[in-house]
């Protein structure tokens, strides 16, 4: 799927007016998401981070707002 998508995702979630528990259930759905599209490692891979700056940034968001 389109970066694009993604981001969109995040900022509708982010910008929604959501109890903090949907939040977190809709921020988790979204990161299961990417990294299922994107095929992001579970562990750390600086080359694939590299490789994949603008879906790495946007995953590096999400999960961090997830875990607030």
């Amino acid at each position: 799927m389109m970066l694009k998508y993604y981001t969109k995702r995040y900022e509708v979630i982010m910008q929604g007016t959501y109890p903090a528990s949907r939040k977190k259930i809709m921020l988790t759905t979204l990161a299961k998401d990417m990294e299922k599209a994107y095929a992001i490692p579970m562990q750390r891979d600086p080359a694939w981070e590299q490789n994949n700056e603008e879906i790495f940034s946007l995953y590096t968001r999400v999960a961090t707002r997830k875990d607030m």
